[in-house]
């Protein structure tokens, strides 16, 4: 018995001293890194190094894949070209643009944001107070049509798209979180959104003013705050699935929700002869609950 314990401490002694070594080595990856830090300011316009010199006016499709850093999406002021706005660490970080123009004018416009370095490394580059903390903004244009996809891997992002011209869009998020916020309405209402994600969560506000004719949420090992606030213009049929997590959803008092029980006031602040837009609910819950609120 006094063998096995002692082979037993042992061999947690070297699992120990295996951690211990990787942290050094890490530390010192990172302290010789740390002196070639290049931190680069960049700014970005869709197509201006493109061989076509046609401007960006017909719809296109943007494509943003971001991880491990801070990212934020804005409506350009009028007039403004869809952009991108970067500081970051060039040493440790690379920030890749395509842009593809069709005969027919329209385009697809490709963003990827990356860190080189493991995470661990990255954590002690701050530890040691040689980080840098990178910075990504994106301006989406209000006057063309864009299809907007967004994956997010081991981060998060705060996004803002009141005011936009989308024609569909999607976010897929793992390992992290975003808050996504529609301030106004669209200029169109949406035919669909969708947001699938797992081992994170994240915070959705004044969804109303997309109007989705179809909104598809699906969350896994994490949790949600999906608000339905805001100018609803037509019905909406939505898909809400959980699993291993929390969602709560909030529906203002000037729509009508078919297919889900509703806590709270289920008095419509609409006259009943006057007729108001419909959420049709379908609700998926596994190792988890959805609760839909006033």
């Amino acid at each position: 018995m006094k063998g096995c314990l002692r082979f037993g401490c042992f061999g947690c002694l070297g699992v120990v001293g295996i951690f211990v070594l990787i942290i050094g080595i890490s530390a010192l990856v990172a302290w010789r890194g740390a002196s070639d830090q290049e931190v680069v300011d960049r700014e970005v316009v869709a197509g201006a190094d493109s061989l076509s010199t046609a401007p960006v006016t017909h719809g296109g499709k943007v494509i943003l894949r971001f991880s491990q850093g801070e990212f934020r999406l804005h409506p350009a002021a009028p007039g403004e070209d869809l952009m991108v706005k970067a500081n970051y660490d060039a040493d440790i970080f690379v920030l890749q643009d395509s842009f593809t123009m069709a005969a027919d004018s329209t385009w697809v416009y490709e963003v990827e944001f990356y860190r080189t370095i493991s995470g661990l490394q990255a954590i002690m580059r701050q530890v040691i107070g040689k980080g840098h903390d990178s910075k990504l903004d994106v301006y989406l244009p209000r006057d063309i049509p864009i299809e907007l996809i967004i994956d997010s891997k081991e981060g998060g992002f705060e996004a803002d798209l009141g005011g936009l011209w989308l024609t569909d869009a999607r976010i897929d998020f793992n390992k992290g979180g975003f808050a996504l916020t529609i301030s106004e309405p669209l200029k169109e209402p949406l035919p669909s959104l969708v947001i699938h994600g797992g081992m994170g969560g994240f915070d959705a506000e004044g969804l109303g003013n997309a109007s989705p004719a179809v909104l598809d949420v699906d969350c896994r090992m994490g949790g949600a705050q999906v608000d339905l606030s805001g100018q609803w213009r037509n019905d909406c049929s939505a898909r809400l699935s959980i699993r291993m997590g929390g969602m709560a959803v909030v529906v203002p008092d000037d729509v009508r929700v078919e297919g889900a029980p509703v806590a709270g006031n289920e008095h419509l602040r609409t006259e009943s002869e006057v007729p108001v837009p419909t959420i049709t609910m379908s609700l998926t819950q596994s190792m988890g609950e959805i609760e839909v609120v006033r």
